[in-house]
């Protein structure tokens, strides 16, 4: 036997993970069927549109007004967080968003990556689509959870699509679908409440699909 060392990439390690943890196949729920119907049904209008975010300034400025008109209640008679949110740590978290968070920076830090918006089911989804300089990429979709963002995945796009300048090979490269989970961010809101963590696999499942992933 052998003694040579046994070198793995991130990628290969990924695809086991995800080979060892696959669920077996369980029966469709409703909402899944309804689904599967729909996108099999799918047209070419279903294609995925460019979008840039751009937030009207008159939003802002609306937002901020509100923050600052807040009616404050009574500090809570405890010293602890039995009674609910506690007034002081509510207080700093508004004055974050009033007067110091920036959304402009961040608006534009998402706008710097391809965006697209694209109709599954009824529900525009939004969604980042970075793709590897490294032809060979293992395409990967990353969703954020509830309550959550893409923003929360923005800062591992670069090391995992172009790895080669951080340190790693491009064996380790990745084509990145970044989605907004239905009613969060810039995707659209589902009018039923058949959208649950099945039926929102499906969708990503389409998703990548119609992007042209096979794996």
């Amino acid at each position: 036997m052998s003694n040579a060392p046994v070198t793995i990439s991130r990628r290969s390690a990924l695809a086991s993970l995800i080979a060892l943890t696959a669920s077996p196949t369980l029966p469709l729920s409703a909402a899944e069927t309804d689904l599967r119907s729909a996108v099999t049904t799918a047209h070419s209008s279903s294609q995925p549109r460019p979008f840039k975010i751009a937030v009207p300034q008159a939003q802002l400025d609306d937002l901020r007004r509100r923050l600052n008109a807040t009616r404050w209640p009574d500090r809570e008679t405890v010293s602890d967080d039995s009674q609910g949110a506690q007034l002081e740590r509510v207080q700093a978290l508004v004055e974050h968003w009033r007067a110091r968070y920036d959304w402009r920076k961040t608006e534009a830090r998402i706008n710097a990556y391809p965006q697209y918006l694209m109709n599954i089911n009824g529900v525009d989804i939004h969604f980042l689509h970075v793709r590897s300089p490294h032809a060979n990429a293992l395409p990967l979709l990353m969703t954020h959870g509830w309550p959550g963002s893409i923003i929360e995945l923005l800062k591992v796009i670069d090391p995992l699509t172009n790895p080669t300048q951080h340190g790693g090979s491009a064996g380790d490269a990745f084509h990145l679908v970044l989605p907004s989970l239905p009613g969060y961010g810039f995707s659209g809101k589902p009018t039923a409440p058949s959208w649950d963590r099945h039926y929102i696999a499906k969708a990503w499942h389409e998703l990548m699909t119609r992007l042209g992933y096979s794996r």
